[in-house]
């Protein structure tokens, strides 16, 4: 299925019904099936429902040369909960897809109820680690989602109640104990994993989900 952004892009996105749906935003060069279809996320979100998303850019979601900003990505997303039907969710994000997921709560507040950030930190994200990223997973030309994200970092005060998880060698998310901390949020470690491989944890499963059932 396909909703339509502001600009006319055209939004990838499944979505299947439950009592309490979780939204998964992936990360940057990924997309939903990689990261959160073949990684085992939707099935072990089965009996609450979920939405999933390709954020413009990536997988099946159309390329148009801008609107890559995390502030534009997040009202992207809006659109496709609104096309879905969804007017509460709890979100599941992973590295990049956190800064969406922060500037959604912000954007709609109401919308987001708990969000579970995956692979990032508090630094501010460089054109070197994203350009290295995509090497690592064969992506296409994203040059201009990284103009656009380039040094967006999670920018003010946790929006709505918020849990961090990384790997203990995940390099682009190091700080994200002293992070969390700092918000006085909780933050779950996933053990000797790094950064292209922490998404499929399922201590990251459980912990999402326990968080989700507070």
């Amino acid at each position: 299925m396909f909703a339509t952004a502001g600009d006319g892009a055209k939004i990838w996105y499944d979505a299947a019904p439950g009592p309490a749906p979780v939204l998964l935003v992936h990360g940057f060069a990924s997309d939903a099936e990689s990261t959160w279809g073949r990684t085992g996320w939707v099935r072990a979100l089965a009996d609450r429902g979920h939405v999933l998303v390709d954020l413009r850019g990536h997988g099946q979601s159309d390329r148009p040369a801008s609107g890559y900003s995390p502030q534009s990505l997040a009202q992207d997303v809006l659109t496709v909960l609104d096309e879905a039907g969804a007017s509460t969710v709890d979100v599941v994000t992973y590295s990049m897809g956190g800064l969406v997921g922060w500037e959604l709560a912000k954007l709609a507040p109401g919308r987001v109820r708990r969000l579970a950030l995956g692979g990032i930190g508090g630094r501010p994200a460089d054109r070197a680690s994203m350009q290295r990223v995509a090497e690592a997973l064969s992506a296409g030309d994203l040059g201009s989602c990284i103009d656009e994200v380039e040094g967006c970092r999670l920018d003010g005060p946790p929006p709505v109640p918020v849990l961090f998880a990384a790997g203990d060698q995940d390099d682009i998310a190091s700080d994200a104990p002293e992070v969390a901390a700092g918000f006085d949020a909780p933050f779950v470690s996933l053990g000797r994993r790094h950064h292209l491989n922490a998404v499929s944890s399922r201590r990251f499963k459980e912990a999402a989900t326990e968080f989700f059932d507070r």
